[in-house]
């Protein structure tokens, strides 16, 4: 009798056990004015600063979130590596024709992460609405939220005195193009909402803390790669390879040993441009100092060591 009530006690134990939940973790247009600089670095020197914490130990991916991109249950756990500089490439107004395209096509080649932030009302058209699911699609990119409309159609001070219209048009583009991920990016502000911390310019302040009520995280950018008429880059290959070293060199970012860069899709629109596209990441890529990351890691990482 004491053999078989052992059995019988184990038998409940291992059922017991299978029935709990054990998650295993595996790394896994309307046209801008082409006679000026980007609108985002104009206002840049208006910023008001709010410190955000060192997080230099920043290092494993959430366990609360998942892998939206491929609609699994699949948890992931990243660790990050504290002796490399984390590298968050993110393009602006797409989806644009042939700039878009280009970006997706030369990052795929060499195997680069990246975040689009996207337009609503640049989601139209077959040709469109297939790049951005193709996008979607591949696990090295990250489909983010630039408002419907780019601030009513570059109104940028109306566009953020009215908090509510604001928000409703972001929620209007979340469902325009399908997006998955609760991330965002102002038009025209250099304005951060990354765990509960503000920084940035104050005039979209409402705007943001309002997208964080939401869920939304937003993201601002530590360097731009500028450009002029509408969508010829400023800067060449090498020069911003250089302004990447110097933000990583003297800790000038958000983030210790990470730099979030803007660039726009349309100034990869001509050979010439796309071929400045190719060389820069390329450099970047054979330089073991560096690792391209998708803003979904960014605020969600822990140190290793923890």
């Amino acid at each position: 009798m004491k053999i078989k009530y052992g059995i019988l006690c184990l038998s409940i134990f291992f059922a017991g056990c299978k029935d709990k939940n054990m998650t295993f973790f595996t790394e896994p247009v309307e046209k801008t004015n082409t006679n000026a600089q980007s609108a985002d670095t104009q206002r840049v020197k208006n910023a008001k600063e709010v410190s955000f914490p060192d997080s230099s130990v920043y290092s494993i991916h959430s366990k609360e979130k998942t892998l939206n991109k491929k609609d699994t249950a699949e948890k992931v756990v990243m660790v990050k590596d504290t002796g490399k500089c984390y590298i968050y490439l993110t393009l602006d107004d797409g989806p644009q024709l042939p700039g878009t395209l280009n970006c997706k096509n030369i990052l795929q080649e060499n195997n680069i992460k990246a975040t689009f932030f996207m337009i609503g009302e640049h989601y139209f058209g077959k040709e469109k609405e297939l790049l951005v699911s193709s996008i979607e699609h591949d696990p090295l990119f990250l489909v983010a939220n630039h408002s419907n409309t780019h601030a009513f159609h570059n109104k940028y001070s109306y566009f953020y005195k009215c908090v509510d219209s604001s928000v409703l048009d972001f929620e209007k583009a979340e469902h325009t193009l399908n997006l998955k991920s609760k991330i965002a990016r102002l038009p025209g502000r250099n304005t951060w909402m990354v765990n509960k911390q503000l920084k940035g310019e104050s005039s979209a302040f409402h705007v943001a803390k309002k997208l964080d009520s939401m869920g939304y995280s937003v993201y601002g950018w530590d360097i731009e790669w500028r450009f002029k008429n509408g969508d010829i880059p400023i800067e060449s290959a090498s020069q911003m390879i250089k302004v990447v070293e110097n933000a990583m060199k003297n800790n000038r970012t958000h983030q210790h040993k990470s730099v979030v860069i803007l660039a726009h899709d349309r100034m990869f629109g001509k050979p010439q441009y796309a071929d400045s596209l190719r060389k820069f990441i390329t450099a970047l890529k054979k330089d073991d100092r560096y690792v391209f990351e998708t803003l979904e890691n960014y605020d969600s990482l822990v140190s290793a060591n923890n």
